[in-house]
């Protein structure tokens, strides 16, 4: 086998590995919405979760998330949803439990208010 066969073959097979390989999704759980507050459940979750220092701290070049005006920013352009529900790619220091996801589905799906 030539030499560009093998690493073509080694190529492809990295490319299927890498496909193939997704982070495991948490299911979001089923909660009362009617205890979900932005300031007695949302941000309390972002101030453990969030906004740790290196992270969404107050003045971030990777977004602050120490206020709600500057959450309500992200929920707005609907960069919140994606990646804390849909992609569950934040928090980057591990996922959020089954609870937790259902306490930030109810808050979104209740328009964001700041209560």
């Amino acid at each position: 086998m030539s030499k560009l066969k093998v690493v073509s073959t080694i190529f492809l097979f990295t490319i299927l590995l890498l496909a193939s390989c997704k982070k495991d999704q948490i299911a979001i759980g089923n909660v009362d919405c009617n205890t979900v507050t932005y300031s007695s459940t949302i941000a309390p979750l972002l101030t453990t979760s969030c906004n740790t220092s290196g992270c969404h701290n107050a003045g971030s070049n990777k977004g602050d998330l120490t206020t709600y005006a500057k959450v309500s920013e992200y929920v707005n352009n609907g960069t919140f949803k994606k990646e804390v529900l849909t992609d569950q790619s934040m928090p980057t220091s591990g996922p959020l439990t089954s609870e937790q996801l259902g306490q930030v589905q109810c808050w979104l799906d209740s328009g964001a208010p700041n209560n």
